[in-house]
């Protein structure tokens, strides 16, 4: 098998319990097989630290999958998702719709399965797992009774490992119905589309932040859910018996969507616009309305540390002109979903947007993303999604 050893004192972040290995901190491969494989790495002096993932093409170069040497085949894929299934089940046995495989924080990095009833949408960011694919294919269809399993690997990060991008049907062999179908998550259905829609085909991050929402909705509540996606956060919103909702997204997919999972609850369509948000907010201006509600679930404004200065600068722009789109004692709940932006950085900036925009947020709830999706505390890139629910006075 591969052999990594690793250069003096190199080992010590695979020790506290981080899983990567980067190239520059790689003394030499022994015994290599492959390009790609799986390989066993000791520390400089020669002692066993564990088995994982080797990408001699790739920035990171090595990602644990276990500290004991044993073998990593179809058992161990098994005993990995029976564990993380088992964890979801305990804290939420009346959900049938969750993140099976969070990557990482369930120590199979760089692995991500989405479960919806008996169907599955798996992702995969390392070139390393691709070695894994039949195994975890025939976990699902085996142990889990998959009916459906779907691959969405169309994400750049493929590209950085070396990776085939690619997305498609991998069991049935048939794919008549082309993992079109109806999930229900916390009483509302969702239309989902697992190759058309985005990622893994949908986001369950937002879950319990979604179901949170009800519990500050007021009958006749005026809504507004900027980068609505599939209208998450509009839908629940409705279930509680919101007046007006605004639901909007730059995308015209994403809004159709919208409409079809209202129409699916049987709820009163919202007023759409497929428009970019930014240029929606300031055409609000123009006008005397003003929201109880407005919920701000944007993208990722950074992909690097490069980039947070003018990330910071967009939120703060739409954090402030959503503050005084509120009505008095309004309610604003903001999300930044990039590990790159720390909480610190988030809270200075709502800080500012308040200054800016005169008025005061008062902050009383700080969440993360669902149940479904653990971190790992030795891994801070586990971590991404900030949610903040403040009143504005």
């Amino acid at each position: 098998m591969t052999r990594i050893i690793l250069r003096k004192n190199e080992e010590r972040r695979l020790l506290a319990g981080h899983l990567w290995v980067f190239s520059n901190e790689i003394e030499k491969i022994a015994d290599a097989e492959a390009d790609v494989c799986i390989a066993s790495v000791f520390d400089w002096r020669g002692n066993f630290l564990g088995k994982g993932l080797y990408n001699r093409h790739s920035l990171i170069a090595y990602r644990q999958l276990t500290s004991k040497d044993e073998d990593i085949d179809g058992r161990f894929i098994f005993k990995r998702l029976s564990t993380a299934n088992s964890l979801r089940r305990k804290l939420r046995p009346d959900r049938s719709v969750y993140r099976l495989c969070n990557g990482e924080a369930d120590l199979l990095p760089g692995l991500i399965i989405d479960k919806y009833d008996d169907k599955y949408s798996l992702q995969s960011f390392s070139a390393g797992m691709d070695l894994l694919a039949g195994e975890i294919c025939d976990v699902l269809t085996g142990q889990f009774k998959a009916t459906l399993v779907v691959e969405k690997n169309m994400n750049s990060m493929r590209t950085l490992e070396g990776a085939e991008l690619r997305e498609g049907i991998l069991h049935p062999s048939s794919e008549s119905d082309r993992g079109r179908f109806t999930a229900e998550i916390d009483g509302i259905k969702f239309s989902i589309d697992l190759l058309k829609g985005q990622k893994t085909g949908f986001y369950l991050d937002q879950s319990d932040n979604r179901k949170y929402l009800r519990s500050l909705i007021r009958e006749g509540d005026s809504v507004l859910d900027l980068f609505c996606n599939d209208g998450g956060f509009s839908l629940n919103a409705a279930a509680e018996g919101a007046g007006k909702i605004v639901s909007v997204d730059s995308s015209e997919a994403c809004i159709s969507k919208v409409k079809e999972n209202f129409a699916l609850n049987g709820f009163v369509l919202p007023e759409t616009h497929c428009a970019d948000c930014f240029d929606y907010i300031d055409s609000l201006f123009q006008a005397p309305e003003r929201f109880d509600v407005i919920v701000l679930d944007p993208p990722s404004f950074t992909k690097s540390r490069k980039s947070i200065p003018p990330a910071i600068k967009a939120y703060t722009e739409l954090n402030y002109k959503c503050m005084r789109l509120l009505k008095p004692g309004g309610l604003l709940l903001t999300f930044s979903c990039s590990h790159h932006i720390s909480e610190l950085a988030f809270e200075e900036m709502i800080s500012r947007a308040g200054a800016k925009a005169g008025r005061t947020p008062q902050l009383f709830r700080k969440s993360t993303c669902s149940f479904d999706h653990p971190v790992l505390p030795q891994m801070p890139e586990t971590s991404y999604l900030k949610g903040y629910f403040m009143k504005v006075i």
